[in-house]
């Protein structure tokens, strides 16, 4: 319960705020009905973020006695698919697509699942000019498969696997063509489960925007006013938020509107919470249809698909550091694209957590000297 009384306390000095602009707003008649509607609220987000307590350790119990074979529906799932003799066809898969990192094919057979090739991983195992992992490669391999679908197993337990589109990494042997020529090599690959989701025409995709890149003579005001509130402690307005995240609009008249999808909201910002409280990592938030509110059954809910990041807590902190120092540093290296990924996801979390009435989600301050210097990094 410390996370909620954290909540209360943060949130009593702004009641009386809230209190008026719900009679304003016509919502309540007086001071004591507008005071029985924040303390619903307040007694429905503290039964929420007590529901989500009991599931995560019901997850948690779940791994250490082993109640489920996580891995069996993607084990028989890759033994089905069509074969070069050992090796996994990717010639007779269908390309469905391709993110930033990786190919996705998908089994006209059993479009179930779909089929994740890394291509930089690809890259680098054609390169060695092995076909088969040599033992550091096997062990490196190894480790990675390990990590990799550890955090898997960490994001399923916070967010709950209802709500993710679970997917595990395998060792297997492929036959893929590289520039004209086949090649069976042993490599990586990733499986994760389909959805029916991305076609629903009423899905909510949410998703940041990079407000740096957007930044005028004109809205540089409004910029200003909005990491105030967002990265610090100045007075949120919503309408300096939008006016760089436009594509969010539609998801913040819901949660006014629609008290069910309100509720799905706060549902998915209390699992994030815990998520980065216990992980210290950020989810892509930036990448579009990653998180897709939709209704089942009549009802709002989300899907997580594939949404593990490099931003963390700690990559963060340290472009900060250099921020406050010494800005133009960060105009070479990585860390500037941690820092850009990292306002735009600590934006739109806090910005959506004060919408939907739980307050800020990530508390990671930024201060005057470094808001000050963002003008000195060329995003």
């Amino acid at each position: 319960m410390e996370s909620m009384e954290k909540y209360s306390f943060e949130n009593a000095q702004k009641e009386a705020g809230v209190m008026k602009e719900k009679i304003k707003s016509g919502e309540a008649q007086n001071y004591q009905e507008a005071a029985n509607i924040i303390d619903e609220k307040n007694n429905r987000i503290e039964t929420l973020q007590s529901d989500i307590d009991d599931s995560i350790k019901i997850e948690e119990l779940r791994g250490k006695i082993g109640a489920e074979n996580k891995d069996a529906s993607f084990d028989s799932f890759a033994t089905e698919l069509p074969r070069n003799g050992e090796h996994i066809n990717f010639g007779e898969l269908q390309k469905v697509g391709n993110g930033g990192t990786h190919d996705v094919f998908i089994s006209p057979q059993n479009p179930s699942f779909a089929i994740k090739l890394n291509r930089g991983i690809l890259n680098t195992i054609i390169n060695s000019g092995q076909s088969e992992f040599i033992p550091e490669m096997q062990q490196n391999a190894e480790k990675l498969v390990t990590e990799k679908n550890a955090e898997y197993d960490q994001l399923y337990k916070y967010f709950g696997q209802k709500h993710c589109l679970r997917e595990r990494m395998q060792i297997q042997k492929i036959s893929v063509e590289k520039d004209g020529e086949i090649k069976n090599i042993e490599g990586l690959i990733s499986i994760q489960e389909s959805s029916d989701v991305f076609k629903d025409p009423n899905k909510k995709d949410f998703s940041a925007s990079y407000a740096e890149t957007m930044l005028t003579e004109e809205n540089k005001e409004s910029y200003e006013m909005m990491n105030e509130a967002l990265l610090a402690d100045g007075d949120f307005k919503a309408e300096d938020f939008l006016k760089f995240n436009e594509k969010l609009a539609p998801i913040f008249d819901l949660i006014e509107k629609d008290k069910d999808f309100a509720n799905s909201m706060q549902e998915f910002l209390l699992r994030f919470k815990e998520y980065f409280n216990a992980s210290g990592k950020f989810i892509d938030l930036v990448g579009e249809e990653n998180v897709l509110f939709h209704q089942k059954d009549g009802e709002w809910t989300f899907q997580i698909g594939s949404v593990l990041k490099a931003e963390s807590r700690q990559n963060i902190e340290e472009a900060l550091k250099i921020l406050e120092e010494n800005p133009e540093q960060l105009n070479v290296g990585h860390l500037k694209g941690n820092l850009k990924n990292g306002l735009a996801l600590i934006r739109m979390l806090n910005a959506t957590g004060m919408k939907a009435g739980i307050g800020k989600i990530v508390d990671i301050p930024l201060s005057k000297t470094q808001l000050n210097n963002l003008g000195k990094v060329n995003f």
